[in-house]
């Protein structure tokens, strides 16, 4: 049974291997290398090896999953001592080492050639067992989670790949944050991620490494990072609730999000609306996202949309048109907006899913627009009493009596309008009027020992008369 050694190589081809290692190479029976060109071959070749072979010689490839190199590897090892030679650090192919250590029965020797990663190690002296993440720069995708390890990118060696770590890094650290760049000479820079590109490129050797110390920054915050959840919620290993949803399927939650924010407003807690508010605005980068993934529009595509919207209808404010009133403002707005749209009827683009109260509002409003146009409110009195003369004829419960009710409540409508008093916001006055009321009752009642479920209707009209003297008292 022959040894294993896993030695480490310099890349460049003018550094002489160290007296042991190099001893060691040349005694072995079998020297193994992952291909049988680049630095690994040009470092044997200087320190005098002439025979050695690849993986693919022991029919095996350097991708393959790590326990097929190490069975062949120990396989070999039955008959000979054995040298696995890598350029570089050796013991980054994850699994390599462990591998042979715990399933060699010979002895397994390291011979690690010095390098970027070994320098920062020892400079700094990094404990191998605390939070510590090793990335070679070609698969570097860092988490924000990373900013509270330590972090060392090892391959940096061209300006190419400098550019793509400080690119990369930039994503989650400041463009400030210092690092530290190691090369192959165990010289050190302290430099900031903005000028990673240009010292690898001036002054450092092929394999350089750099060391990013952890960060406390606060989690990222600002519009950008919200529509980044968002595609991360939406992406393969995101959630499944998120990835599951379509335009569809979200109406609902647009609409509930919406009344709340209205809610909020009416409270008077700026706290609770800046919360609802954030509600609403996950809704549309949702959306947005959904389209997105559909190759239909993007975020950009809908902020650019209202920027260019509000622009346009305000040539008063962008484009030196004059309205000096809010009414003239509006009217402004009305007309750009008309002139957009086209539209088969007058009525078009009113949408079906608005609270009807509103609705009949903005029919109304677009009508009038027109001259179609009771001349006074006392015309609208009229018509609301003839209504109410056809609700009362009709029959209870009918079809023809829900029909009536509607035009009795679209006329009453008008009349809110005719006073300048919005009637969605009217009723919901009186809804909010009536619970607190109720809620008074409910009080009173309890405060008497009773429900207020027992109590017959004569004691609930006193409860509801007094509930209403405590309001305008």
């Amino acid at each position: 049974m022959g040894s294993i050694a896993i030695v480490g190589l310099p890349h460049e081809a003018d550094v002489p291997l160290p007296e042991i290692t190099a001893r060691r190479v040349l005694q072995a029976g079998r020297v193994v290398v992952p291909v049988d060109e680049g630095a690994t071959a040009r470092a044997l070749t200087a320190a005098g090896v002439e025979s050695y072979c690849s993986l693919a010689d022991l029919g095996l490839s350097a991708d393959l999953p790590i326990d097929r190199i190490v069975d062949g590897l120990l396989g070999l090892a039955e008959e000979t001592d054995v040298v696995y030679a890598t350029a570089g650090y050796p013991f980054l192919r994850e699994g390599l080492l462990a591998g042979l250590l715990t399933r060699s029965r010979g002895p397994v020797d390291i011979y690690p050639a010095l390098s970027p990663l070994q320098v920062i190690l020892m400079a700094f002296d990094i404990d191998l067992t605390a939070d510590l993440d090793i990335v070679d720069v070609q698969s570097l995708d860092p988490r924000i989670g990373q900013r509270d390890s330590h972090l060392i990118v090892t391959g940096v060696r061209n300006r190419v790949l400098a550019r793509k770590a400080s690119q990369r890094l930039s994503a989650i650290y400041p463009g400030d944050h210092s690092v530290i760049l190691a090369d192959t000479c165990e010289d050190l820079f302290t430099l900031s991620l903005h000028t990673v590109v240009s010292l690898a490129e001036a002054e450092t050797g092929e394999d350089a490494a750099v060391y990013v110390s952890p960060s406390r920054l606060g989690t990222p915050v600002g519009f950008d990072e919200l529509v980044r959840l968002i595609s991360v919620l939406r992406g393969p290993d995101g959630c499944p609730w998120d990835k599951a949803q379509n335009h569809m399927s979200l109406r609902r939650h647009m609409l509930e999000e919406a009344y709340e924010a209205v809610d909020a407003i009416e409270s008077g807690d700026p706290g609770e609306l800046a919360e609802e508010l954030g509600d609403v605005l996950l809704q549309v980068v949702l959306h947005s996202q959904i389209a997105a993934d559909d190759g239909d529009f993007t975020v950009d595509d809908v902020v650019a949309r209202i920027v260019d919207k509000i622009r346009r209808r305000h040539p008063h404010v962008f484009a030196g048109a004059i309205a000096e009133t809010p009414a003239q403002g509006h009217a402004k707005w009305d007309a750009i907006k008309a002139g957009e749209k086209e539209r088969a009827s007058l009525l078009d683009g009113i949408p079906h899913a608005l609270p009807a109260l509103v609705r009949a509002e903005k029919i109304s409003r677009r009508v009038v627009g027109v001259g179609f146009e009771w001349e006074t409110v006392d015309e609208v009195w009229d018509k609301f009493h003839e209504e109410v003369e056809e609700l009362q004829a009709a029959e209870p419960g009918s079809p023809n009596a829900a029909e009536e009710i509607g035009d009795l409540l679209f006329t009453l409508v008008n009349i809110a309008r005719k006073h300048g008093i919005d009637a969605e916001e009217a009723l919901r006055g009186t809804c909010d009027k009536f619970v607190r009321r109720w809620n008074d009752m409910e009080g009173s009642a309890a405060e008497q020992g009773s429900a207020i479920a027992d109590l017959d209707l004569g004691a609930m009209e006193q409860l509801w008369q007094s509930a209403k003297e405590k309001e305008t008292s």
